[in-house]
């Protein structure tokens, strides 16, 4: 994909190296130069390999287009996959001193090429080949695509003695860069995947000196393969090796080589990276430290990778025999662990000084995933990754999108965050499943709509990467995987096309919308915006609406009057009508499923760079939906089956399933007139009559119920089946006797003696109290009262990081293969602030993932949850105070569920 933000985040790098003008040359230098116009009509430029898949389409010399003169050099490249694919062309073999400076002007359809200087250090010898040792220096990147722009190489000799203290690292051997020549100059020319061209002019070498005459010998130094892992930058005669990929972040955009990169990554559970690499990720995090071999086959894949650093020693000076050398290149980003707390803080701090001690890449960035102690844990570390599993749970979308935009308040200011993404369901879930019915395996999955859902969300909340969580391997066959491996793969080719906006792009505003369940965020670039529309109904998270506006008229504001407005479809930009007005730019979808990618810019050289790219991945987005929808087909067909005339009566469930079978014809008919974009199109029609019967069917499951999560199986549609068969189960139970004692909260020493626990997260600033009062009893004469309060309530905390209190019931011991109610009466006089959980209701069976979330009552409202026992063992609840505010609580009791008296006929 096409980086374009490169401009303005190369001046970053650029600020940073000394100030030389176009203007100077080497007369002012006082240096010979040295120059090639390419006026001949012979190419003289050579194709020197990379690590990208690519073909040079075109080389030859033309004229007209030069930028000086007459001719100049195009190369017309197609390629996929990796960053590079480099020409060389010989340079005289310069020495390195001070006024050294290669130029070259370059002209290209597409950002992102690079200037680099191969150099000889012939007093260095390379112990494997007894030949001269060789490194790379980078130079500057083109960015701007469509215009001559020069780039250069400069402070050669500066960047070389940095190079040179990395290769005494890595190295026994002496390393001398003394008497360092330049052997030849090389071009990456690779401006992403599908066609580039590029125009090359005037190469020019001012402070050219040469080397002596019967100097040493010149290495010949080939980069068309990947180097060895014990030493990708040291290479000498017939090594193998390529320009070291630069890692650094520049504020809170993450850069490789200068260019924003977006991660997505995957949790590997055991794949061949080529099969990561083919669905569409990055980077694949690691829970160990990586093997050679996959060292290799990442560096050779152009994959990246994220995992714990090898063990270090503890010393507090570099130690030449255990550094973190270059066989580590692949490496993105240092894990430095999951879940950790404040205990760990103090060596997490020396462990982390420790890697950037023994890191021979300067500015890698570390990572770690704390649970809370989040400012402390970024003062030590470069990236947060905030871990939040919202689908099939009581957490809305809209307050998911809350917390991870006010997670960084709770860091230093500037701190990067990544989000995790959920795919599967949790364990919790699974073990209520197979208690009700045993025997028979429930979904894993999370639907396709739930995770484009949740990725969205979290990107326009400004996530700078997104961690996929996985349990399981994606290279599995059955119909799950499969299902899981195609969305996941089309949301990478999605997120691919937007990644300069998602790495590096900042939100502007929010579009209002003709319907009141649509948000749309707005990311603006330099040059470009996109627009973020989803539908976010209550409930998405498990069961997703459905969300057909048609027409959808959403109002921009802030877009410059020159803007073209486009719709980005599988193989397409399809223009969108658009009218300016008071309060910003009116823009009109047509049709309007659940979400859509909208593209706004004025630079006519993005709007075809996105348009080529959106045709290269049109056939294969268009397949990717089909699939999906045909899945979603079989589902409901089979779902619906199973759960019988269970939705509301005015729901057709035939008439609606013929509507998808009817468009995915029409999707096979396109697909085969290779019009990829309306294949799409139906494809996505498909889904909707299947999207509005799962969402009719949930909402039957659901009537009259406190939420999705009162009863196991209402989370999704496709547990539904688990869902009624326990409700029928217990509809012929009762309660039986209540076995919490001091749930009534009438008497403080009952509750002591009973077991119930009282918890506090003291925070300066805070005050709690849990205590039993008139004002909290729902019947008696008190009840359990839990407050929170600021110390200065004009100006309290935006966001509370840790629960500030809790309470916990005695543990009721109950036998296995019962089924339990928990229920209660709260009352919330006013919304809880600080956090977007308010109260949680946890039981010890589900866990956190299956927790009722109350925020706000008006007066006291009641509360039931059914939970299947797994396993013979003790049951508790447990209320969480999360944020500032006031809960009344009272009444709450435990009751196994008992057969019902038989009826005597009489």
């Amino acid at each position: 994909m096409t980086r374009f933000l490169t401009a303005l985040l190369t001046l970053l790098i650029l600020g940073a190296l000394p100030n030389h003008s176009a203007a100077q040359g080497p007369a002012a230098l006082g240096q010979p130069n040295w120059r090639e116009d390419f006026e001949g009509p012979n190419p003289s430029w050579t194709e020197a390999g990379g690590d990208a898949q690519y073909a040079i389409v075109q080389h030859q010399r033309v004229r007209g287009a030069a930028h000086a003169g007459q001719g100049c050099e195009w190369f017309q490249i197609n390629g996929q996959g990796g960053s590079t694919a480099f020409v060389a062309h010989e340079a005289g073999q310069p020495r390195v001193i001070d006024d050294l400076r290669p130029s070259v002007w370059v002209r290209a359809d597409r950002p992102g090429l690079q200037f680099v200087a191969e150099v000889v250090l012939p007093r260095s010898i390379d112990p494997r080949t007894g030949k001269s040792l060789t490194t790379s220096i980078l130079g500057t990147s083109y960015t701007e695509a469509g215009r001559w722009q020069q780039i250069f190489i400069a402070d050669i000799p500066r960047l070389l003695a940095r190079q040179v203290r990395i290769l005494r690292s890595q190295s026994p051997a002496n390393i001398d860069g003394r008497e360092a020549f330049v052997s030849r100059l090389l071009l990456n020319i690779y401006g992403g995947p599908g066609i580039t061209n590029v125009w090359i002019d005037d190469l020019e070498i001012a402070g050219h000196v040469p080397v002596r005459a019967g100097g040493p010998p010149v290495a010949q130094v080939s980069i068309a393969q990947p180097s060895s892992a014990t030493s990708p930058v040291i290479v000498g005669n017939n090594q193998a090796a390529q320009p070291r990929r630069e890692v650094k972040l520049a504020g809170s955009v993450l850069l490789v080589n200068g260019y924003p990169i977006f991660p997505r990554v995957i949790e590997y559970r055991g794949e061949k990276l080529a099969a990561l690499k083919q669905l569409g990720f990055n980077t694949v995090w690691l829970k160990q430290v990586p093997p050679t071999a996959m060292l290799e086959d990442a560096r050779r894949l152009g994959l990246w990778l994220v995992c714990p650093p090898p063990d270090l020693p503890e010393t507090t000076s570099p130690s030449p025999a255990s550094p973190i050398g270059p066989e580590f290149e692949p490496v993105l980003v240092w894990d430095l662990g999951h879940g950790l707390t404040d205990e760990q803080l103090e060596a997490n701090r020396q462990r982390a000084e420790r890697v950037r001690l023994a890191d021979t890449r300067d500015g890698r960035p570390l990572i770690c995933a704390p649970s809370n102690m989040l400012r402390s844990y970024s003062r030590q570390v470069n990236l947060l990754l905030i871990d939040r599993r919202p689908l099939g749970t009581s957490l809305e979308m809209p307050d998911y999108g809350t917390w991870v935009r006010r997670q960084p308040l709770l860091a230093l200011p500037g701190t990067p965050i990544w989000t995790t993404v959920q795919t599967q369901s949790g364990e919790g879930l699974r073990r209520q499943l197979m208690a009700v019915s045993p025997g028979q395996n429930p979904p894993t999955t999370m639907a396709p709509e739930q995770i484009r859902l949740l990725v969205y969300t979290a990107v326009s909340s400004g996530s700078r990467g997104l961690l996929f969580l996985s349990d399981s391997s994606l290279e599995a066959q059955d119909a799950e995987t499969r299902q899981r491996a195609v969305t996941l793969q089309l949301l990478n080719l999605e997120l691919d096309v937007i990644e300069p906006w998602a790495a590096a792009g900042s939100m502007v505003s929010q579009a209002e919308s003709s319907q009141a369940l649509v948000s749309g965020t707005v990311l603006r670039s330099d040059r470009a915006r996109i627009v973020l529309p989803m539908w976010l109904a209550p409930g998405s998270q498990c069961v997703t609406p459905l969300a057909a506006a048609n027409p959808l008229i959403l109002t921009l504001p802030g877009i410059p009057e020159s803007s073209n407005f486009f719709e980005l479809t599988a193989g397409r930009l399809e223009p969108l009508r658009h009218k300016r007005e008071a309060g910003g730019t009116r823009v009109t979808l047509d049709e309007f499923g659940l979400s859509a990618l909208l593209f706004l810019a004025q630079d006519a050289t993005i709007i075809e760079a996105v348009t080529r790219r959106a045709a290269t991945n049109g056939r294969r987005s268009a397949e990717l939906e089909r699939y999906l929808a045909a899945q979603k087909l079989e589902i409901v067909t089979r779902v619906f089956g199973q759960i019988g005339g269970r939705v509301n009566p005015q729901v057709v469930p035939q008439e609606q399933l013929a509507k998808a079978r009817q468009n995915l014809q029409m999707c096979d008919a396109r697909m085969n007139s290779a019009d990829f974009a309306m294949a799409s199109a139906y494809a996505r029609r498909a889904m909707k009559p299947l999207r509005y019967l799962e969402r009719a069917a949930w909402e039957t499951a659901t009537t009259g119920r406190d939420s999705a999560i009162s009863v196991p199986g209402a989370s999704s549609f496709q547990t539904l089946p688990w869902h009624w068969a326990m409700v029928d189960r217990i509809a012929a139970m009762r309660p039986g006797a209540n076995r919490l004692p001091g749930g009534n909260f009438e008497n403080i020493a009952e509750m002591v003696a009973g077991g119930w626990r009282h918890f506090q997260h003291n925070m300066p600033g805070i005050q709690t109290a849990a205590d039993l009062v008139p004002d909290a009893a729902h019947s008696g004469r008190l009840g359990l009262r839990l407050t929170a309060r600021a110390d200065n309530p004009e100006n309290p905390p935006a966001m509370i990081e840790t629960p500030p209190l809790w309470i916990t019931s005695p543990a009721v011991p109950v036998e296995a293969g019962r089924f339990v109610r928990i229920h209660g009466w709260v009352n919330i006089p006013k919304a809880i602030i600080g956090s977007v959980d308010g109260l949680m209701v946890i039981d010890s069976m589900a866990g956190e993932e299956m927790a009722q979330r109350i925020d706000k009552t008006i007066g006291w409202r009641e509360f039931t949850m059914l939970r299947a026992v797994s396993q013979a063992g003790p049951v508790a609840v447990t209320f969480v105070l999360t944020g500032l505010g006031e809960v009344r609580l009272d009444d709450v009791t435990i009751e196994v569920l008992e057969p019902s008296a038989p009826t005597i006929n009489r």
